[in-house]
Order: C-alpha cells, then structure tokens, then sequence
C-alpha cells in the first residue's frame, strides 16, 4: 500500500504542475481508489462462528473523498460522509460472525467509494464463514502425526506427547496465545520446490510460550528428520512474532501479509527459552523474526543451527535477548535496525560456510552482527539505540574470496554501547563503525574492551581511527587464548561490568561471550548443538 499511496501523490503532484503549464487545460484527477494494507483491490476473508473480522483499508480520491458505502447483499451496512477536503483516509471494516452462523454461509459485501466530483469504485469483500485452520491426521514414517495449517483465532496448545507437522504458514492470531510444553519437537513440512514453504506465525496482539528447559529444549526443525532424512538448512522458513513496538517506519508496517508496529514499547509477544531452531531459511526468510516486538517480550537461550539465511532478524521494538546463538548461519548471525533499542547479553555467533547472499561475489558480504537504524534517513526517529555486552563472533577464515564475511558492523545511524566483544577469522573486516558523525563517537556510540585478531582487517572505518589507533579504548589486537575458528570458548579479563550498563545485565567482568569452560552456558543439558550436529553436553 506505500508504494500506491506514493503513487497516488505522485499523480496528484503531476497533474497539479502540468496545470501550472498550460491553464486551458483540464486537471484530469485519478479515479477513487480502495486497497487493503496489502495493496489487494478485493478481499476473500474466512472467519469462525462467533469471531470478529476487523480489516483496515485506505481509502484515497485524488478530487476529494465524498463518501464511503459499505453494502451487504441489497442491505447498506455501514455508511461515511467526508464533510472536509481529504484527499484519503482509513477505514476499518468490522464484521461480528454470529455465533449460530453455519460452516459454509458467505456474506458479499461491496464497498462503494465516491469522490466529490461523483466518480466511484468498488471493493468486493467476501467472508466464509468456515474453520479457519484444520489438522489433519496422518502416517509419516511409521509414526502418527497431526499435520496443522492455516489462521488459528484463538488459544491452542501443542503437547509434548503428540508430534505436530506444520505445513504452510500457521498463524496464531486474534489474541491467541499458542502454548508449547517443554520437550516438544515441532516439524515443519518440506518441499523441493522454492515457492512451497512453512513458517510459524504469530500476529501482532497474539503470544507464544514456548518455555523449554536445559534437559526438554523445545526444537523447531525439518520435517526431515522426522522422515529419517538428512535435513538441508533451507528447508522451511522460520519463526515470526510481530508485535505493536515502536519502528522508525511506522505503526503499521505490513510484512508478507502480516502488521507490525505501534506505540507500546513494553509490548508482550511471550517467551521463547531453551528453544533451538534448526534447518530453517528457506526462499529469503529468517530463522527467527522479531518484527515490532516489546521488552516484555522474553528471548533467552534460543540457538539457531543451520540457518540459510539470518539466524535472527530485529525490526524495531524494545525486545531484549541474552543466551542466543547462530552456528553456521548462511546470511547474517543478527541483523537489527528500523529504530530497535535494545539489550543483548551473551550472543555467540560462529559459521565456517561462506555468506549465500545473492549474487555471490566478494562485495556482497554477510555480517555475524549488523546494527542499522534507516537505510536512507540516519537519523529517523525512534533510533536504533543499543547496549549490547559478552558477544563472540567467529568467521570463516581470513582466505575466502567469495561468500565473504564480516564481522560487526554498525552504520547507516545506528548508536549505542557494544562492549566485552570478541571478533576473529574474517575474510574481510572483523569491526567497522560508519555513518556517524564526529561529535557522537566515544559518547552516544562507544565501542571498548574489544579484542579483533587473525582477520582481513580487524578494525576499519571509525572502529579503527576512533576506537583503536586513539589509545583512549581497550580496544586491541590480542589473541585470546583458545578462541579458534573450531572453537568458541574463552576469554579474558575486563575492567568493565555489564551491570553498569543496566541492572538487566548479568555480572560478566570479561570479554567473550562463554568465558572458560567451567563457565560454559552451551554446554548445559541437551539443547545446545555442535557444528557437527552432535548435542553439547
């Protein structure tokens, strides 16, 4: 809908300044225009007895709006007279499915626009009234399984005892809140072909809680390896939380069909803890979305295994995440930006496998750890801000020439505090801070207590000129014993304290993010992997 509504002004402009040029002739404005959030000019909806459909749409006339009909069958359902001069504005169509409807009944309704100089345009809505979800019972691999897809407008509960196949995309919606007991492992169908994918949804005002534990982790994985096959880290596509947290693009972002953003920075999309995603980042999709999310949102030792693409994608919110980790992750490890401002604490991001960004050449590089605010406008409001302490990035070696990687990145406006930071074996630069002006470095952007080694480039940009040739930062070129591209566990001494940042943090006096293996939080139960795909015990 941005780019029609962008459209829609453009017109406006030209018509206006081809009138400027010549005043014999007639302004010819576009006709009246209706689109729903997704830029669809008819929507087919399909609700459950008893529930509320509640779509927004833009209404935009370019000669001014006059009025707005909504008509069910022969019957005027709802009605708006636009007494000032809009040019366009929002409609929410809401429509209450009674409780006694029958599975099958459909409700056609039209949505007549007319614009002041009585031109109009029609908007067909349909709504079946039907389930809006099924599960169906089969045999895979000898073993019975529940195969769910579809809107779930409510509550529901996957259980550890039953084995569940999501196939599509599910999404939980309508303030539902999908529970997962902890153990559960929860497949997700496969397809060898790119435009047949599977995803788990959860729409903004609805929650997940997916409480694991360190001996019952709860696994998100392939279908696959239900099947006894070997998994491929392509093969779904991932987890999304949309929530109503603040963006620097809006709050009503629409993303593949689903919104996000808002105003209510503590927004609570639930609680994902010992959770491992695996195989997941099938056709540009990431393993774990956090899209608008709030800080009362809790993400806490999640690992991410085998990712194609990012292993954690952040747009804007407040969401916080410690204990998180990406082993061979194909795009970037995290990638935060469109006005996110948070915390992180203990982030591990480890691959061996060249970038599989398109094209594939040396200029196309992945980051493990990208921090932006606006690609375009470095100082949109709100900023990404953040503070992030205790992270290890390790890449795949100092020889690659294409599929190259690097580092920490921060640029295109992003500020913040990134401290007790480990970066080693990158085929480019290892830490790179950019786009900021002088007056900001060493005060609303800070990078310190870093040690960058047996990289390309280890500092480069500001990370360089700034951070580490002024002496003023312990920001250094020391190995750190036992880090190797094999092996992430190790660190040394810091004389800064994460708690000083912000009583969330956890004491951690040291740079790395695992600081010795008495000490290792990866190695604790069954829910973390290796690289070889053995679990961590």
């Amino acid at each position: 809908m941005k780019n029609k509504s962008l459209n829609f002004l453009v017109v406006i402009l030209h018509v206006l300044l081809a009138g400027c040029a010549d005043k014999e002739m007639d302004f010819v404005f576009p006709e009246p225009l209706i689109l729903s959030m997704t830029d669809e000019t008819a929507l087919t909806l399909v609700q459950e007895p008893g529930k509320i459909i509640n779509v927004p749409l833009n209404v935009q006339a370019a000669s001014g709006l006059a009025s707005l009909v909504v008509s069910l069958g022969a019957e005027q359902y709802d009605e708006i007279r636009y007494t000032s001069n809009e040019l366009s504005a929002s409609y929410d169509f809401k429509f209450n499915v009674a409780a006694d409807a029958s599975l099958g009944t459909v409700y056609e309704f039209v949505a007549t626009l007319t614009d002041k100089v009585g031109r109009s345009t029609s908007f067909p809505i349909t709504v079946s009234v039907d389930a809006t979800y099924t599960i169906t019972e089969e045999t895979v691999a000898g073993k019975q399984v529940s195969v769910i897809q579809g809107k779930v407008n409510g509550d529901f509960h996957f259980e550890r005892e039953k084995i569940y196949v999501v196939s599509g995309t599910l999404a939980v919606e309508d303030g539902g809140t999908l529970t997962i007991d902890a153990g559960s492992t929860v497949y997700f169908r496969t397809s060898a072909d790119n435009t047949v994918n599977s995803r788990l949804v959860i729409a903004r005002g609805s929650r997940i809680q997916a409480t694991g534990t360190a001996e019952a982790p709860i696994v998100f994985t392939s279908e696959k390896v239900l099947r006894g096959e070997n998994p491929s880290f392509d093969d779904w596509g991932g987890l999304f939380l949309f929530g109503s947290a603040p963006t620097n693009r809006g709050s009503n972002v629409v993303e593949d069909g689903f919104v996000y953003g808002g105003s209510v920075a503590t927004e609570n999309s639930g609680r994902l803890r010992y959770v491992r995603i695996e195989y997941a980042g099938k056709d540009d999709y990431h393993a774990l979305n956090l899209f608008g999310v709030g800080s009362a949102t809790g993400i806490e030792r999640v690992q991410v295994f085998q990712c194609q693409n990012n292993a954690f994608r952040i747009r804007g919110g407040r969401v916080n995440l410690r204990y998180i980790a990406a082993i061979d992750h194909g795009g970037y490890g995290l990638w935060a930006d469109e006005g996110w401002q948070g915390k992180g604490q203990f982030w591990l991001f480890q691959t061996a496998i060249s970038a599989t960004l398109v094209p594939r050449n040396f200029w196309n590089q992945a980051r493990s750890l990208e921090l932006r605010n606006h690609d375009s406008f470095y100082d949109s409001s709100p900023r990404t801000t953040f503070q992030i302490a205790n992270v290890t990035l390790i890449g795949n070696g100092e020889g690659t020439s294409d599929g190259t990687r690097r580092g920490a990145r921060i640029r295109r406006g992003a500020i913040g505090q990134l401290r007790n930071l480990i970066v080693a074996h990158f085929p480019s630069d290892a830490v790179r801070v950019e786009d900021l002006p002088v007056e900001v470095l060493g005060g609303e952007m800070v990078l310190d207590n870093v040690r960058a080694f047996r990289s390309a480039t280890n500092y480069a940009q500001e990370a360089e000129s700034v951070f580490f040739q002024s002496g003023l930062y312990d920001v250094t070129e020391d190995v750190v014993s036992g880090i190797a591209r094999d092996n992430y566990v190790g660190s040394v001494a810091s004389a800064f304290n994460p708690q000083e940042l912000d009583p969330w943090f956890i004491a951690a006096d040291y740079i790395g993010a695992v600081q010795h293996t008495n000490n290792d939080w990866t190695r604790q139960g069954v829910w973390f992997k290796n690289r070889d795909g053995s679990i961590r015990e």
